[in-house]
């Protein structure tokens, strides 16, 4: 086959198992692990579907770079009209308390301080997506360490996450 001149833009290995299994139903979750994956991409970001309570981040923590949170109802005929959950999330120092009800999105400017994340009452499943404007996940915490996800399973990583163990 006849290598083309921009099949390095063009990456269809998404599809991961779930790392957080006795959190969700689905079969399968899809990321994009951004320079581990094409070199030069600027983002990396994954869909999940959340079906049960879940306290996915306990510690604020921030980015050097912007990202934005996305919830929707898991139903792709209607993203609303399914959103049935109740989610706690958290922005600045301060730790400013935001009740999600409905589809929303969250845009998190770099280095501003945001989570814990509680999906705290799941009716119906959630779907949500987190899109990083870097080439690699990585996350500061307040005292001072530094957290970096590059997938399940990659350099040892673990295939599913003990969020008692992760900061």
């Amino acid at each position: 086959m006849t290598k083309k001149k921009y099949e390095k833009y063009v990456f269809t290995n998404c599809i991961e198992k779930p790392n957080l299994p006795g959190h969700t139903n689905a079969k399968t979750t899809f990321s994009f692990r951004g320079a581990r994956q094409i070199s030069g991409a600027n983002a990396n970001f994954g869909f999940g579907l959340t079906s049960k309570p879940l306290l996915l981040e306990k510690a604020p923590h921030k980015h050097d770079t912007d990202e934005y949170l996305v919830f929707l109802g898991g139903d792709p005929i209607d993203w609303a009209g399914s959103f049935d959950a109740e989610i706690d999330f958290y922005l600045g120092e301060e730790q400013e308390h935001y009740l999600i009800t409905k589809p929303t999105t969250i845009f998190i400017p770099k280095g501003l301080w945001h989570t814990p994340l509680n999906f705290r009452v799941i009716n119906k499943p959630v779907l949500f997506a987190m899109i990083l404007l870097a080439p690699r996940f990585t996350k500061t915490m307040m005292s001072g360490e530094e957290y970096s996800y590059d997938g399940p399973g990659y350099k040892g990583a673990p295939l599913t996450l003990d969020l008692d163990k992760t900061p």
